[in-house]
């Protein structure tokens, strides 16, 4: 089994690994697979434990990527705007139409390669959005991740497999992540991509539906006559 075949396949089913290994980075991976799961079979509520330090290198798998510094309803206009254009909101369309004065500047040379990767970097350097991961270990724990830094594999596809290195902060079962700290392997896994987007236009809608229920809930309550 090579470090390709690991970051293709579910790491809950059970994965043989070859006896050698052909480079630093495969070897840490097989490492990090081999190592305990983090606070698998531990007495205590997962949400009790405060302020731990990761102390061995912790293999998990995405499950989930949610950007909590958009909206919510934001991201559900947004992705059914891409699911079919015509859901586009009205006043979107107008914004996009707007006109007004434009400003031209003088390009005298161009190169491609470095203007797209500069452009790439500036993206991630100033990208402020922090996102909640849900990710999985090998024993199939549920946990999750919020980045305090930018992280340029944020868009990834669901089932890309991440280290996350010794020194960690995990807090209230919410591991702390740093670029410094985690290191993206890639792959993914098929069957949990497929209808990526109806599947999270369903999670928004839900949630949405939920937000809306508890305010309705906690209007009624708040206009309830006192008995």
């Amino acid at each position: 089994m090579s470090l390709s075949g690991i970051i293709s396949q579910d790491i809950t089913q059970q994965i043989d690994l070859p006896t050698t290994t052909t480079s630093a980075r495969e070897a840490s991976v097989f490492k990090a697979y081999q190592n305990d799961p983090w606070l698998h079979g531990t007495a205590q509520n997962v949400i009790d434990q405060k302020m731990l330090e990761v102390d061995r290198d912790l293999l998990f798998q995405i499950l989930m990527i949610e950007n909590v510094s958009k909206s919510k309803q934001t991201q559900y206009d947004d992705l059914k705007a891409k699911i079919d254009p015509k859901n586009q909101k009205v006043d979107r369309l107008k914004d996009s139409n707007v006109k007004g004065p434009k400003r031209y500047q003088m390009v005298t040379q161009v190169n491609m390669e470095d203007d797209n990767l500069s452009q790439r970097n500036n993206n991630v350097l100033n990208d402020k959005s922090v996102f909640k991961l849900a990710i999985q270990s090998k024993a199939g724990d549920i946990f999750f991740a919020v980045n305090t830094t930018p992280l340029p594999w944020s868009s990834c596809m669901l089932g890309s497999k991440i280290t996350i290195k010794p020194g960690t902060i995990f807090n209230r079962g919410m591991f702390i992540l740093k670029e410094s700290n985690v290191t993206f392997l890639g792959g993914i896994n098929r069957t949990w991509n497929e209808n990526k987007d109806y599947k999270m236009c369903d999670y928004f809608e839900a949630k949405l539906d939920q937000y809306k229920s508890t305010i309705n809930n906690n209007t009624r309550k708040r206009r309830a006559p006192a008995t």
